[in-house]
């Protein structure tokens, strides 16, 4: 019924089973070893990546400020000329530039020679030429 040869056989097949078993885990633990290598590479890759994409944003963010200041003084300085400009439209549409036409009409001197004189535009010298003949029926 018992068969004693089987009792013998089983350490073996124990130890064989055993040993399977081993080299198995053996084999899975090196893939596994392999698979973390190859996400620690790919880890390492991501940072530097991150770390180039930090400095080229940094870069990116000290130009943009370096923009803006230049932008800044820009709009001082155009506001500047803009207020130089104003300045000089007022005393031109104001009266001191009207008085110094009735000065040079004043003086005698002819539409043609006021307007180059002022580099008047052909439409502001028949303005001229209108206003004259008009103070004069006056």
């Amino acid at each position: 019924m018992f068969d004693a040869s089987l009792l013998q056989s089983l350490p073996f097949a124990v130890a064989l089973g055993l040993v399977a078993t081993m080299l198995a885990l053996a084999v899975f633990a090196l893939r596994q070893a392999r698979r973390v290598d190859g996400l620690a590479r790919e880890l390492r890759a991501e940072r530097r990546a991150r770390e180039d994409l930090a400095r080229d944003l940094s870069a990116l963010l000290d130009c943009s400020r370096e923009i803006g200041a230049r932008l800044r003084e820009q709009g001082q300085r155009q506001k500047t000329v803009m207020e130089r400009v104003n300045e000089i439209a007022e005393v031109v549409d104001g009266a001191p530039a009207l008085e110094h036409v009735e000065r040079l009409l004043a003086d005698g001197m002819g539409v043609d020679q006021i307007k180059r004189v002022c580099e008047l535009s052909q439409g502001e010298a028949q303005l001229l030429e209108r206003w004259k003949r008009h103070r004069s029926a006056a």
